[in-house]
């Protein structure tokens, strides 16, 4: 009997393993950037195409699928509730997100549909919970459960490191933050927690690249400043990396030279680098004074700072000294920050910078790698702004409109905060066909506004094939 019950254990392991696996996964994603956002930046950098109304940046290929997500959470509550059901009137529903009725007798700037998706966003805590784990959350969770549990083992970050990857997480802003907390494993009841989550993520053994924003010792224009060290752990650990003495090993770089040095040579084997670059809150989106009638990189850029795709070739270069592969996350975070602040010009700058972060990554796929060993995957945790076109208050859904390339495109915003909208998922190499095993349904108007076939894939799908790249069981 025993020997049949091993049998049947083993057949059992032999049924969930799964059939394909990816050495290397990379994720980018675009925080607080919808559809329109996306398409603003491209329109700005030329590449679009007018006939067929859609862009024709490299993600746009053949080889590229394309859905839309959607990025509810599991409620609106910012603490644990202790029930872990899912709050039904937050679900996206295509009718209602496309619903044109006016809601008052002008029709301006109010249409149902616009405040269905006001209602029941996720924010950036949630969502990347969502990503990292496959579990819907409260807003404010870090890999944290609505019955107030750590998913301790459970992050994307936990599962790469035990099957042998090398891990990094890249953002544009502090990397403390929601998103790179999220998908670097950390584990926090309240996303604020910034001292904690930073020291966490310093300390634990998945983790063999950080780099973004948050130095403490810099302004928002790069310049010398005493500001809180919240977002690296606090003043004592961040003169223990100064000084090179932090425990766990962590090789600090701060200067542009040290970023684009790591940029152009690998290192000779995988080490632990913390990449700080000089500067406060974000690379470039909080630098000078905006106003409204700034244009794209009218304003000079923070000269000392590297850009995001600096960081991530150097942060590249580490992880695949790894033989085994890697899992590396890339956020251009500061896209939300300039959407809250309804700041287009900024917006699509950090877009921009997103979509050349695509590139690099793209480039080193097919040189160093290949699209049978490497799964790319490129999404937003949620929209923000409900960016439409500029006779969007009159006219529900109107399209935002090019106005050719280096110029602004014409757009309006509804909001300054996150809403329920679907955001872009679009996924090239090993395994980026799992996806068509999860769709849940076809938003018809969102084929007909964005040209693609409007099948619908949920956040948690994502980690679903993150995790399934990486042979975890737990993704079945």
């Amino acid at each position: 009997m025993r020997h049949l019950f091993l049998l049947a254990w083993v057949m059992l392991l032999f049924i969930a393993a799964p059939a394909w696996a990816a050495k290397n996964v990379i994720l980018l994603i675009s925080d607080g950037a919808g559809f329109n956002c996306w398409r603003a930046a491209s329109m700005y950098e030329g590449k679009w195409d007018a006939v067929k109304q859609r862009s024709t940046q490299i993600y746009e290929g053949p080889d590229w699928v394309q859905y839309a997500c959607t990025t509810h959470p599991l409620n609106l509550s910012t603490r644990p509730t202790g029930k872990a059901e899912q709050d039904p009137a937050i679900l996206y529903d295509p009718a209602k997100a496309w619903d044109a009725s006016p809601l008052n007798r002008a029709g301006k700037g109010a249409f149902a549909g616009y405040r269905f998706v006001k209602q029941g966003a996720t924010d950036s805590a949630a969502a990347g919970t969502a990503i990292a784990t496959g579990v819907k959350t409260y807003n404010n969770a870090i890999n944290w459960s609505d019955t107030n549990q750590p998913l301790t083992g459970r992050t994307i970050a936990e599962i790469a490191k035990a099957r042998g990857r090398a891990v990094g997480v890249v953002s544009s802003v502090p990397w403390s933050h929601a998103t790179p907390a999220c998908l670097g494993g950390a584990h926090n009841p309240e996303r604020n927690q910034y001292r904690e989550i930073a020291n966490e993520m310093l300390n634990a053994p998945y983790l063999d690249v950080i780099m973004g924003a948050g130095n403490p010792d810099f302004d928002d224009d790069g310049q010398p400043a005493q500001k809180k060290a919240d977002y690296v752990g606090g003043p004592e650990t961040w003169e223990q990396l100064k000084q090179g003495k932090h425990p766990k090993g962590w090789r600090l770089i701060q200067t542009k030279d040290e970023f684009e040095a790591l940029a152009a040579t690998p290192p000779q084997a995988l080490i632990k680098v913390l990449g700080v670059p000089q500067v406060n809150s974000t690379l470039q989106q909080n630098r000078g004074k905006y106003r409204q009638t700034d244009t794209p990189f009218s304003q000079p850029l923070n000269a000392n700072v590297p850009s995001l795709v600096t960081m991530t070739k150097a942060a590249l270069n580490v992880l695949t000294r790894n033989p085994d592969g890697f899992f590396l996350m890339v956020e251009g975070g500061a896209v939300d920050w300039a959407n809250h602040a309804n700041q287009t010009a900024r917006a699509i700058e950090e877009q921009v910078d997103f979509n050349q972060a695509i590139q690099a990554v793209v480039e080193w796929v097919e040189k160093h790698s290949s699209w049978n060993e490497t799964l790319v995957i490129c999404t937003s945790d949620h929209e923000t702004g409900l960016i439409w076109g500029p006779q969007s208050d009159t006219v529900a859904f109107d399209p935002i409109v090019d106005r050719g390339p280096g110029k602004m495109p014409e757009l309006r915003y509804h909001s300054s905060s996150h809403t329920n909208s679907v955001v872009p998922l679009v996924a090239r190499g090993s395994g980026a066909d799992q996806f068509a095993k999860l769709v849940r349904g076809v938003d018809a108007m969102a084929a007909k506004h964005w040209g693609f076939s409007g099948q619908l894939i949920d956040n948690t799908d994502i980690f679903k094939v993150l995790a399934s790249a990486f042979g975890d069981p737990s993704a079945n």
